[in-house]
This record gives C-alpha cells, sequence and structure tokens, in this order.
C-alpha cells in the first residue's frame, strides 16, 4: 500500500508541488512578519513546521477533489495512472486528506480564531469548488470562467496563513499585493499548461489554446506575467529590495516572451512544455525573491 500510495504522489502530487506550497507559506510568514514587527521577521519554530504541513494538506485536498470529479475522464484518458488503474483508491487518498484536514483544523485554532475564521472561509469555498458551485455544465463549457472561479481559492489560502501573523486580520496594501501576486501566478500557469500545438490536442481533453485560440491563450499568458511582474516590483520596493530580483524577473520574462513568439510563429509541443517551465520558474523566483530579501540580506 505505502508503496503505491508514493506512486500515486510522484505521479500526481510530487515533492516538487509540496516544495512550492511550502515556499508560498514561507514567503506570506516572511513578508508578514516583516510589515507586523518593528523588529523585522519572526523567528521561524515549530509551529511554522507545523503550517507548513498544513497548507501542503490543503493544497492535496483539492487534488484529491479534483480526483473525485474528473475520475470518469480520466479512466477514459489516463486509464495507466496509478488512481485509475486501481493501485489506490479513492478511500484511501480521502482517509489521507481527512487526517490532513484535522491537522489544518489544530493549527488555525491554535494561531488564533481570526485564524480558525480565515481557514474556515477557505475550507468553505474549497467546497463550494468541489461541487463546481453547483452550476458544473454551465462552468464546464466556459473554461476561463472556471479557472477564474477556481483560482480565487488562492487569495483565501494567503489571508489564512496572512491572519497567523497580523493581528485583527491585517487587511492591508502588502496582503493585498502578496495576493494578487498568487493569484497572477496560479492563473499564468494554469493557463501555460493548457496551451497545446494543434497535432497535440485531445478531443475529451480540454486547453486553452482550444477554448480561446492558440494565439490569444499565449498573449493571455504574457500579459498576465506583465500583471505580475507590475505587482512583484512594488511589493519588492515596499521590501526595500537590492536590484537582483528586478533584474532575475526581467530576464526570465524575455526567455518566457522569446519562446512564446517563437510557438507563435512554429508551433511546437516541445517549445510549449519549456515555455511553461518558465513560467512556473517565473512564479518560484517572485515567491524566492521575497524570501532572500527579507531573511538574508
Amino acid at each position: 500500500m505505502a508503496s503505491n500510495l508514493w506512486a500515486y504522489f510522484k505521479e500526481r502530487f510530487p515533492v516538487i508541488n509540496m516544495a512550492l506550497f511550502a515556499i508560498l507559506f514561507l514567503t506570506v510568514h516572511a513578508v508578514a512578519t516583516w510589515f507586523s514587527s518593528v523588529a523585522g521577521p519572526s523567528a521561524f519554530g515549530w509551529k511554522e513546521v507545523l503550517g507548513i504541513v498544513a497548507t501542503i494538506s490543503f493544497f492535496y485536498r483539492l487534488r484529491v477533489f479534483d480526483e473525485i470529479k474528473d475520475y470518469d475522464l480520466d479512466a477514459i484518458n489516463h486509464p495507466q495512472r496509478v488512481l485509475q488503474s486501481g493501485r489506490v483508491s479513492i478511500k484511501q487518498l480521502v482517509t489521507l486528506a481527512i487526517v490532513g484536514a484535522v491537522l489544518e483544523f489544530a493549527w488555525a485554532w491554535m494561531m488564533g480564531i481570526p485564524t480558525f475564521v480565515c481557514w474556515a472561509l477557505a475550507v468553505g469555498y474549497s467546497l463550494l469548488m468541489r461541487y463546481e458551485f453547483f452550476v458544473s455544465e454551465y462552468l464546464k463549457k466556459r473554461l476561463v470562467l472556471y479557472a477564474i472561479t477556481h483560482m480565487l481559492i488562492m487569495p483565501l489560502v494567503i489571508l489564512w496563513i496572512w491572519s497567523a501573523y497580523v493581528q485583527n486580520y491585517g487587511i492591508s496594501t502588502t496582503f493585498l499585493m502578496l495576493a494578487m501576486l498568487s493569484l497572477l501566478g496560479g492563473f499564468s500557469f494554469e493557463i501555460a499548461r493548457k496551451i497545446h500545438a494543434q497535432e497535440a490536442e485531445r478531443e475529451l481533453v480540454d486547453s486553452y489554446s482550444k477554448s480561446m485560440g492558440y494565439v490569444v491563450a499565449i498573449v493571455s499568458v504574457l500579459v498576465i506575467l506583465l500583471l505580475g511582474i507590475a505587482v512583484q516590483s512594488y511589493l519588492l520596493w515596499m521590501l526595500q529590495a537590492r536590484l537582483w530580483p528586478f533584474v532575475l524577473l526581467g530576464v526570465l520574462y524575455l526567455a518566457t516572451l522569446s519562446l512564446y513568439l517563437f510557438s507563435i510563429r512554429r508551433p511546437q509541443e516541445k517549445t510549449l512544455k519549456m515555455a511553461e517551465v518558465f513560467v512556473s520558474l517565473f512564479m518560484l523566483v517572485s515567491y524566492l525573491s521575497i524570501i532572500v530579501e527579507v531573511y538574508f540580506r
């Protein structure tokens, strides 16, 4: 059983995803404690480790929700997957998700009533996502609207973590910049991973290149990334950051722009996948640059 579960995690919720969610927690923790304490960022202890595990657990549960929703379709399109081939069951995945939810509850309660309330809001919204806001057929025909409604979970997760380190919820411009950064980063990656060259499109698999049009989907990613640069730059300026993160983000954007421009002229799945990697790197560097500027200067 353990080997099959590990195979499932490697396939559908790999360690690199867990690391990204841990970095998300660390980013919010760094910014929240930096702006809420005259002494700078607070010490990192066992509560923060528990918070990281709780954050990973939350996103794992979202993955399980998707597995439940998409099981029948994935059985047709991806019968070789660990879940669809019967090596693990939905029941096993749900059991782990329940254990994680108990841990999230404990951490949220431990960090105070505002944190618990924000966690409950995030959980409530995730349950609406699970049932696709009770308008499943309507949303499935509108992929962009579907993505927007699901990406709105990101600001709620940011608020949950933020409220643990800023008294009385503490909604501020800084929080709004963090929330917007997470929203833009997540949305750009969501579109980028579902852009395909025409020969790679599959009849039963949705993509933004089909629903929006190939060129429009690519331009959308580039515009969203540009908005992300603006938000990130403002946040870094508020942190009195050094020059290097601005330069690095600029170089990454130019590299991504070049790949997508080449892809418009010569659509190739290999190039699009490379551009997707650069979009994910862009999101990762956005978070890591904040952590480095807060803790390592």
